[in-house]
């Protein structure tokens, strides 16, 4: 079974899609909730195969509550983040403004939109550090080669 491949998993209490995590030492399997500026869970993840019915619509680029497009990647996004190798889950979601930007490959524009959209109070380097941070994922995401699904 190839690690980085499994069923996607949902939050059983949440209903959001959890985001797979891989430790570099032991290649152990986790799953944690997205790392949403702004939201702090208040429950541990508890992870289940998603079921549609049940999943919450949240944009994977801006948490914006509503979805218009479904974007699949040809190959996988992962990224090193410390002691752990995170696969994002896909397909991922999009509303209305950051699908346009998917389409059009327009990173920076995503980036912008995304960073002026975080909840909180950031100061400019830290909406800097998170622009950065976000930058990396996108940039991989872009590589990936997404193709917004039918239906």
């Amino acid at each position: 079974m190839n690690i980085f491949t499994p069923g996607r998993r949902m939050c059983d209490v949440c209903c959001v899609a959890l985001n797979q995590h891989v430790g570099a030492v032991f290649r152990d399997v986790s799953y944690r909730h997205p790392d949403w500026q702004g939201v702090t869970w208040d429950h541990d993840p508890a992870p289940v195969p998603v079921d549609p019915d049940r999943l919450a619509e949240v944009c994977d680029f801006c948490s914006a509550g509503s979805t218009v497009a479904v974007f699949e990647t040809r190959k996988a996004v992962v990224m090193v983040q410390g002691p752990y190798t995170n696969v994002f889950s896909e397909p991922w979601a999009a509303c209305e403004r950051c699908a346009v930007h998917v389409r059009r490959r327009t990173l920076h524009l995503l980036l912008d939109r995304v960073v002026a959209v975080l909840p909180g109070n950031l100061n400019r380097p830290e909406r800097r550090a998170r622009r950065a941070e976000l930058k990396t994922l996108y940039v991989k995401f872009f590589a990936a080669d997404p193709v917004e699904s039918e239906g």
